[in-house]
């Protein structure tokens, strides 16, 4: 009777033995997958300073540039007045100038100086037309590599976020 009361107890000290050992794997289980997830949060952690330190150097080259295109657009405006200014100038004394000669010489004179005055219209007007567009071309070439920079930008942030979801997703995964 004391065999197999031993027998018993030394059965049951060998299935406690077989749980301790399983309780033992799965703790240390456990155990790694702990340490794990606390390296994934530490590396989702420090993807998100870089995303962030990315983000705020994007805003910081985003006023920047909005800061230029002001500064630009204000020259432009500011060119714009001095040219209007001179023209009406020019207007005026070119007025004065004719009014002058036509008291002076009245018949062949007038006939020229229409002559003269349409040729010197038509070079001014070519002049500024084709300073206009010449400026016209630059604000556009200005706003276009703008707007290029602008989508590079929209492009890395969507890259950086799907790249920081993805991430995400897989050590959720994980």
């Amino acid at each position: 009777m004391d065999l197999e009361k031993l027998d018993s107890v030394v059965n049951e000290l060998e299935h406690n033995s077989k749980q301790l050992k399983d309780f033992t794997a799965v703790y240390s289980e456990i155990s790694t997958l702990q340490s794990n997830i606390s390296r994934n949060l530490e590396l989702i952690e420090e993807n998100n300073k870089s995303l962030n330190s990315v983000s705020d150097v994007i805003k910081q080259k985003t006023e920047e540039n909005t800061e230029q295109l002001k500064v630009a657009h204000d020259f432009l405006e500011q060119k714009i007045g001095e040219i209007y200014k001179d023209n009406k100038v020019f207007q005026k004394e070119l007025d004065a100038t004719l009014i002058t000669r036509l008291d002076k010489h009245k018949s062949d004179i007038q006939v020229e100086i229409r002559n003269e005055g349409t040729q010197i219209q038509r070079a001014f007007e070519t002049t500024l037309n084709s300073n206009f567009n010449s400026m016209e071309s630059k604000i556009k070439e200005l706003f276009d590599s703008q707007s290029k920079e602008i989508k590079t930008m929209k492009i890395l942030i969507f890259v950086l976020v799907a790249i920081g979801v993805g991430l995400g997703i897989g050590l959720y995964l994980k």
